[in-house]
């Protein structure tokens, strides 16, 4: 007997749609079009696990992990546009299922992010720190040979090449200016500078309880320092974390 396909809640539907940024995440295609004045659906909400699965689903799914207990939680749930839910449904394959499970899996992954940024505080000081490096000139910079084996010691094979390349010049060219940048906030109102410190390594230790990859930390803390400086960038979010990362606070 077939399970008959729910329908869900307005709120279910925006939560979801929001969680994809509005677009198929398969093919890129809005979910909403404007036809005249109006705006109209052109997405379903797939379930990732089938509904009521045939019996060639069962044998290509035996055994494999789901995301959810039930089929209509919203772990397996997942908005789609019309062509893209249907040919997942009509010719589904055990790499379909894998591929968009995993979509599902990140998504989720970023939303616990966003509620681990909004819970772990970070001193509003930070911005003055990356206020500064959008407008004041360096001088000082720290020996390249030193940085690489300081880093290299500290970031392993977990971490792209390309990441650990770009935290290295961070931390060659604005070690010395960050770190004199927390000694004035420090001078102004003592301890402040050994508060944020602090508040890194718990967002860090956080991070690490999850069981990330040193790139999925170093780039978490990136996107949270940024979150609580609205008027900064995301170079200059991931020089502060690069600072924190010879400082030790990170890794």
């Amino acid at each position: 007997m077939s399970v008959a396909r729910p329908t869900f809640k307005p709120t279910t539907l925006l939560a979801l749609c929001s969680q994809v940024n509005q677009v198929c995440p398969k093919c890129g295609r809005p979910l909403f079009i404007k036809k005249a004045k109006n705006w109209v659906k052109d997405y379903e909400i797939a379930h990732i696990y089938p509904l009521n699965p045939t019996p060639a689903e069962l044998a290509i799914l035996l055994g494999e992990q789901k995301l959810s207990g039930g089929p209509n939680d919203e772990c397996n749930l997942i908005p789609l546009c019309f062509t893209c839910h249907k040919l997942y449904d009509t010719d589904k394959t055990l790499e379909d299922y894998r591929a968009l499970k995993k979509i599902k899996e990140r998504l989720l992954g970023q939303d616990a992010q966003r509620r681990i940024q909004y819970e772990y505080q970070i001193e509003s000081d930070i911005a003055t720190i990356m206020d500064a490096l959008m407008s004041e000139a360096t001088t000082e910079i720290l020996d390249a040979d030193y940085v690489a084996k300081e880093i290299d010691t500290k970031l392993e094979g977990e971490i792209s090449n390309l990441t650990k390349q770009k935290i290295k010049n961070d931390v060659s060219s604005f070690y010395l200016f960050v770190r004199n940048q927390l000694a004035e906030i420090e001078k102004t109102v003592p301890g402040q500078g050994v508060l944020i410190a602090m508040q890194v390594k718990l967002f860090y230790t956080k991070q690490k309880g999850l069981k990330l990859t040193q790139q999925q930390i170093f780039q978490n803390t990136v996107g949270w320092i940024l979150s609580k400086t609205p008027n900064g960038t995301e170079e200059a979010a991931a020089v502060v974390a690069a600072f924190f990362v010879q400082n030790c606070e990170l890794f």
